[in-house]
C-alpha cells in the first residue's frame, strides 16, 4: 500500500511539472520566458507571455526572455546570447536578456532571422531606450512589456518608413506649406506694381563718374592640410551568428 501511494505521489508530481512548462514555453519553443533572476511578477507573467505569442503567431517570429544573476556588463553577453539562441531549434528570434550581477548589470536585445531585418541596430537601441526608466526604477516586468510592444510595433512596419518623410508632424508641414506659397504669390500679384525706378529721374546724358579710389581692406589665406597616410586597420570579432543588436544599456 505505502509503495502504491509513493508511486502514485511520484507519478503527480510529475503530470504537474509537465502541465506547469507551457505557461514558460511552448512545444516548439515558440516563446521563452525564462526569468532565473526571479525579477518578472507572477502577476504581469501572462500578459507578457501572450504579447509574445502574438509576435510569433502574427509575425512567425519567436522571442526569448532570459534574466540570469550571474551575467554582467563586464561579461562578452553578446556571444552569451548567441549561445542560447543556437541552443533552440529556431532561427527567426528576438532575444531580450537581462543580467543581474550586483553592481554590474545589463540589458540587452538581439534579432536574429526575420527579426534582423526588421529589428535593426537603430530600432534595438531604441528599445533599449523606452525600456530604461523602468529598468532602472525597478519596475521590470513594465520594462520588459514595453518590449514586446515595442517589438510587435517594429515587426509590422518597414524600416524605411522610419524616415521622417513618412513622420505625420513632416506631412502636416508639408500640406502647410503647399497651402501658403499659392497664396502668398496670389496676394503678392494682386497688388499694385511700382512703375518707377532710380533710372526715371537720371539724366544719363549729363551724369558721369567725376573720381574714384581703392581701398585696401584685408588679405584672406587658405590653407589646405596635408593629407594624412592612414595606414591603421581594425580586426573584426570572429565567428557567431549575423544579428541585430542594441548595443546592451547599463542600468
Amino acid at each position: 500500500m505505502v509503495k502504491k501511494l509513493l508511486k502514485y505521489n511520484i507519478f503527480l508530481v510529475f503530470v504537474l511539472f509537465i502541465i506547469y512548462i507551457p505557461v514558460h514555453s511552448t512545444a516548439s519553443a515558440e516563446t521563452i520566458i525564462q526569468d532565473d533572476a526571479g525579477i518578472l511578477s507572477p502577476n504581469k507573467e501572462p500578459e507578457i507571455q501572450s504579447l509574445c505569442d502574438k509576435i510569433y503567431k502574427e509575425y512567425n517570429t519567436s522571442v526569448y526572455i532570459w534574466t540570469d544573476n550571474s551575467i554582467s556588463g563586464s561579461d562578452d553577453f553578446g556571444s552569451i546570447m548567441e549561445q542560447f539562441v543556437a541552443s533552440h531549434s529556431n532561427k527567426d528570434v528576438i532575444i531580450l536578456m537581462v543580467g543581474m550581477y550586483p553592481g554590474d548589470r545589463i540589458y540587452e536585445i538581439q534579432g536574429y532571422g526575420t527579426a534582423q531585418e526588421m529589428l535593426t541596430n537603430k530600432r534595438c537601441s531604441k528599445i533599449l531606450d523606452y525600456m530604461h526608466s523602468d529598468m532602472a526604477d525597478g519596475n521590470y516586468s513594465d520594462a520588459v512589456k514595453t518590449f514586446c510592444q515595442k517589438a510587435y510595433k517594429y515587426m509590422g512596419k518597414p524600416p524605411k518608413l522610419d524616415n521622417i518623410i513618412f513622420s505625420p508632424l513632416f506631412q502636416l508641414i508639408i500640406c502647410l506649406v503647399a497651402g501658403i506659397v499659392p497664396v502668398s504669390v496670389i496676394a503678392y500679384n494682386s497688388g499694385g506694381r511700382t512703375t518707377t525706378n532710380s533710372n526715371t529721374y537720371l539724366d544719363k546724358n549729363n551724369s558721369r563718374v567725376i573720381g574714384s579710389f581703392d581701398r585696401y581692406t584685408h588679405t584672406t589665406v587658405t590653407r589646405t592640410p596635408k593629407p594624412k597616410n592612414n595606414t591603421s586597420s581594425s580586426a573584426g570579432g570572429g565567428g557567431g551568428s549575423s544579428h541585430s543588436s542594441g548595443g546592451g544599456r547599463s542600468f
